[in-house]
């Protein structure tokens, strides 16, 4: 009986394992892979989980300092387990700036045109507060001279 449990408990071990890596290097690398020729920042790991109990699941917001006079590329790679396409938005406070939401049709990129250099707020979260994982990628595009 011993035996049976053992080996029910690695092989749930295992799953546990193979499941978290499908939203790890593999998403990773098909992120950095639709970089294009852009040239890499920052990347972000993204695992959301639905709680029962809170009202706000399904949102994580990340900080980032953007420059002006350069232009940025987001963009996003979703798990293979996803129910539906992570929602990616940049703001400026309160203010809605970008999003790979375009008239309900989510996009796997966006660029942006910095004006004024401060930080920012990338917020990823899936619709209706679902849960899934995925990797994004900040990279450079183009800085503009003056």
């Amino acid at each position: 009986m011993k035996r049976i449990l053992f080996i029910l408990f690695i092989s749930l071990s295992l799953t546990t394992f193979a499941t978290y890596a499908q939203c790890g290097e593999e998403v990773k690398k098909r992120a950095l892979q639709e970089m294009g020729d852009a040239q890499y920042i920052k990347d972000f790991s993204i695992n959301l989980t639905k709680s029962p109990v809170e009202a706000k699941t399904g949102m994580v917001r990340f900080n980032v300092l953007l420059n002006s006079r350069t232009q940025y590329k987001f963009n996003v790679a979703n798990g293979a387990m996803n129910a539906d396409d992570i929602v990616m938005q940049l703001y400026d406070k309160d203010e809605l700036l970008s999003s790979n939401l375009v008239s309900g049709k989510k996009y796997k990129s966006f660029e942006f045109v910095c004006r004024t250099t401060k930080v920012y707020q990338l917020v990823f979260s899936f619709t209706g507060g679902e849960e899934g994982c995925a990797e994004a990628v900040l990279s450079l595009v183009k800085q503009f001279n003056e």
